[in-house]
């Protein structure tokens, strides 16, 4: 178990109990037919997903139809509750500390590695279905990132069933990857990274999915380079820890996603990567705890 924790809301936008509000038309992508949330194409909506399923798959894998903050030193679990509570339980402490942490470590990266200026963002808790700058959002939508108003979204209890689904089981660590995965792409958007590839996907339509991959494993790469910063600083009660988000990588990849909801793998259409290639760039950011070694577009493509 991490101790990764806080009780400080300040970079949460805790939505749940305030309705789902709208504007309509739901996200890009997410129409009636089959097809998977979010494609990376052409004019398509560039959210990043932590997971690539079909819309009309996960109701039946599952059973149904900024501010900036300073951490203190060693252990970040904070005393004092947030005063909206939105981080009183264990698992919103989990998470709220993983957004605190990623962030106060992008403050400093950000401009040591890239010589960029961090822009502090929240994570924002609904349930059920909320609004976003990218349009309609509900839980079946999974963990995600949306590029206009730079914004992490989270519906908690959905989290916990999609990790039992597709991981197994939940864990603090596991839970933590997501919350660094989905900062990773906002990094990409401070970078301009989410542009030049949204442009590349554009100018080239026949390897929209190939960038997709190279834009997911990357931020795949960024949340290893967090976890192997917060080992170094001891955060981690044991190394067997980071199995929890080599898991959560495997889980996630889109062989293993394809295999479990459609019985077949399809490498052609993978916009995420396999389990393989997400375990790779999680180590490689572990290992090396340089983002600038994340440089998955000369690999991948």
């Amino acid at each position: 178990m991490t101790k990764v924790r806080s009780s400080d809301g300040s970079m949460i936008d805790d939505r749940r109990g305030r309705g789902g509000g709208g504007r309509g038309g739901g996200f890009p992508g997410l129409g009636g037919g089959g097809g998977l949330p979010f494609p990376m194409k052409a004019g398509g909506g560039l959210l990043g997903l932590i997971v690539v399923i079909a819309a009309v798959v996960l109701p039946q894998l599952l059973g149904s139809g900024g501010t900036s903050s300073t951490l203190s030193s060693g252990d970040v679990t904070q005393d004092a509750d947030a005063a909206d509570g939105a981080c009183s339980s264990e698992q919103e402490q989990v998470l709220c500390g993983a957004t605190v942490d990623v962030q106060t470590y992008w403050q400093s990266a950000l401009p040591e590695f890239f010589d960029t200026e961090y822009q502090v963002t929240q994570t924002v808790f609904f349930s059920g279905a909320t609004s976003t700058g990218c349009g309609q959002a509900s839980s079946q939508t999974g963990p995600f990132y949306c590029p206009l108003d730079n914004l992490v979204y989270f519906d908690l209890d959905f989290l916990v069933a999609l990790e039992q689904q597709l991981i197994g089981k939940s864990t603090d660590l596991a839970q933590q990857y997501i919350v660094a995965h989905e900062y990773g792409h906002h990094v990409q958007n401070v970078l301009g990274t989410n542009a030049q590839v949204q442009q590349a996907q554009q100018n080239r339509p026949d390897l929209a999915n190939q960038y997709s991959v190279a834009l997911e494993l990357q931020a795949d790469c960024y949340a290893g380079v967090w976890v192997g910063d917060i080992a170094q600083r001891g955060l981690l009660e044991s190394s067997s820890e980071i199995d929890e988000a080599l898991a959560a990588a495997e889980g996630v990849g889109d062989d293993r996603i394809q295999q479990k909801t459609q019985g077949r793998i399809d490498p052609e259409s993978w916009t995420h990567g396999s389990s393989q290639q997400r375990q790779d760039w999680f180590m490689r950011g572990f290992n090396t705890m340089d983002p600038t070694r994340c440089n998955t577009f000369d690999e991948v493509l």
